[in-house]
């Protein structure tokens, strides 16, 4: 047999559930699915996580750690709540009133934001330069939207002690109730929209205009969007729900996913580090084609030139040129190529005097043995066709 309290209790339970009927029922079975999926999706993370990352830092080690373990928690609790309120309490609309089925949620929730969020403001301390300032801004948030999240349940329960006992005592603690809602959301909130505005500002300003690293930075931008935004614009939602929608049970839904969010996050950040790495690799190598090292032909020219009012040393050990004749003779004269449509051409007039009076001309055998005459030969032989060993004086 019920009491007149708890039949007092489900009447007043029915009465705000029947406002919304199938919207406060349906957000409980959307959020629960949610959760289901989100805890899917970071198992899978976590997985990948230690698969790749098994020697990685002790601090992200544990930030891991009790992000996942925090969230999974969670899940587990969440189910405990869809059978007690579906299952084993069907049809009656009290424990949907119950403090610790939904009150206690938060601190779930605050303990795996709590630590994604101080993983990235260790990011943002290295990334700023070690900011002394906007560390100990974050921090202050940080330990704000911890001191709500811890007092939300606290002053809920203190609430509903008092609430017949002692009504004035019970109003004031409403109103602590709601300053700690505003403390845990908006904290956490700020916290955010630093973290996420001081990473974002920080890459924007890394770039160097190199096209590989601009590309670099890009990804990473587009991962801080991927990872941090999602939690932030939930909480602009769970704020929006909790104040602006008091008589509906919407705000269930981000307190209770709210969680895998943060953690979700952290370990997409953490795990896109080795894609990053294999999308730099291939880009790298993208475009590469082996090739045949370059040939270089050089072409080189020997140009003599006589000027009259310069004198050779007159050395008789130093070699002299000879040239062979069409006689098959050596002579110390370069005679012109005849010009073989010519026939008339007369070759004697071109030639000096001194060819003229020599009586004793070089062997074959001597000449073979001047190696330097031979060289110097086959340069004016194979000389470069041009006005300055045209013809020789």
């Amino acid at each position: 047999m019920s009491s007149p309290e708890e039949i007092a209790t489900e009447q007043a339970a029915k009465a705000v559930m029947s406002l919304h009927h199938d919207l406060n029922l349906g957000t409980f079975i959307f959020a629960a699915g949610t959760d289901a999926l989100l805890c899917g999706i970071m198992i899978s993370q976590f997985i990948s996580y230690w698969t790749f990352s098994s020697d990685d830092r002790k601090f992200n080690t544990a930030i891991v750690t009790i992000t996942t373990l925090s969230s999974f928690c969670a899940t587990l609790f969440i189910i405990v709540l869809m059978f007690k309120l579906f299952v084993y309490n069907f049809g009656f609309y009290a424990p949907f009133a119950s403090v610790p089925l939904l009150t206690y949620m938060s601190v779930f929730d605050i303990i795996p934001s709590t630590a994604t969020q101080i993983f990235f403001t260790h990011r943002v301390y290295k990334l700023t330069g070690r900011s002394k300032i906007l560390l100990g801004l974050i921090t202050l948030l940080i330990l704000v939207s911890l001191t709500g999240a811890i007092g939300f349940p606290i002053t809920q329960e203190l609430y509903h002690t008092f609430y017949k006992s002692d009504p004035v005592k019970a109003n004031a603690l409403l109103q602590s109730h709601v300053t700690m809602t505003y403390l845990w959301l908006s904290g956490a909130l700020g916290a955010d929209v630093l973290i996420t505005s001081s990473i974002m500002l920080s890459l924007m300003r890394s770039r160097t205009g190199w096209k590989v690293t601009d590309r670099t930075i890009t990804k990473l931008i587009r991962v801080v969007v991927e990872t941090q935004l999602p939690p932030t614009i939930l909480l602009i939602v769970f704020f929006v729900l909790i104040f602006g929608y008091k008589d509906t049970y919407l705000d269930i839904f981000p307190l209770w996913t709210q969680s895998k969010f943060y953690t979700c996050g952290v370990l997409a950040s953490l795990n896109s580090r080795y894609s990053l790495r294999r999308a730099l690799m291939n880009s790298s190598s993208q475009g590469i084609t082996p090739s045949k090292p370059p040939i270089i032909h050089v072409l080189t020219e020997t140009y003599i030139q006589h000027s009259e009012a310069t004198t050779l040393p007159n050395d008789s050990s130093q070699a002299k040129p000879r040239y062979l004749n069409d006689d098959k003779q050596f002579t110390p004269k370069r005679q012109p190529a005849k010009d073989p449509l010519d026939l008339d051409l007369d070759l004697g007039s071109d030639l000096d005097d001194a060819s003229i009076k020599l009586n004793t001309l070089p062997t074959v055998d001597e000449v073979e043995g001047d190696g330097d005459s031979q060289r110097k030969m086959d340069y004016l032989e194979h000389g470069s066709k041009t006005a300055l060993n045209g013809h020789l004086q």
